[in-house]
């Protein structure tokens, strides 16, 4: 191919143009028509993207009209990837969720916890909530609904990690189970404080202690768990 062809292209495909005009649907954009007619004239992709992009075109704005060239010149439409933006909501749908069903599920476990302890120490100032029945019930039915959900969800993510090995490394996974880590780390932060200034003061007391034992247990376990499972990579196939 003659390299003097390419000296001025603009100008070859304006006399192209005016010798033949171009025959396309009045709804296509004139970017559309641009790359079209140089392409017709033996200019590459490369060559019309560099151009167009010097000439202060947005890379985005390039690629959609190369979307619509390609597939005018192929007859059919380009395919929709399975995952995309819709995969990612759904994704980003399932983490939450299960991030949500486990902090209602270990809230209630923990609070069964304190039950326990106001029972099996009572507070000898504090007489007033002998009958506790209703609060139980009210912690089952949120661990009896909220678990198996957990559950459920969690089984979804690891089936999906096992067959789209690349979500490992998904954005959505990581940030949402970062800022999950955020909190469960300030829970614990924060108890730890509490204890600390309980300590120092000298208001600790053996329920007191307990009760922090359980939040921290609870806290840790979910912490570790969670930190080991996001830095996980996937099984070699």
């Amino acid at each position: 191919m003659d390299p003097d062809r390419f000296q001025d292209p603009l100008k070859d495909t304006a006399d192209s143009a005016s010798e033949q005009p171009l025959s396309q649907p009045k709804n296509r954009s004139e970017l559309v028509n641009f790359i079209a007619a140089a392409r017709s004239q033996g200019a590459s992709d490369e060559f019309i993207s560099t151009l167009l992009r010097n000439f202060g075109w947005p890379q985005r704005e390039i690629e959609r009209a190369y979307f619509v060239v390609y597939e005018e010149l192929v007859g059919i439409p380009i395919p929709s990837p399975s995952g995309g933006q819709g995969e990612a909501a759904r994704d980003a749908f399932v983490y939450l969720l299960s991030f949500v069903t486990l902090g209602i599920w270990t809230q209630a476990l923990g609070e069964i916890g304190f039950i326990l302890i106001n029972h099996v120490i009572p507070d000898p100032l504090n007489r007033g909530n002998g009958d506790t029945s209703l609060q139980v019930a009210f912690c089952l039915a949120r661990l009896l609904v909220a678990y198996p959900v957990y559950l459920l969800l969690m089984r979804m993510v690891l089936k999906d990690l096992a067959v789209y090995r690349e979500k490992t490394y998904s954005g959505v996974r990581k940030w949402l189970t970062y800022i999950a880590l955020l909190i469960i780390a300030l829970v614990g932060i924060g108890t730890l404080i509490f204890f600390l200034a309980s300590f120092f003061s000298g208001d600790l007391t053996p329920r007191f202690v307990l009760k922090v034992l359980v939040i921290l247990a609870i806290d840790g376990s979910i912490l570790t768990y969670y930190y080991q499972w996001v830095q996980r990579r996937p099984a070699q196939a």
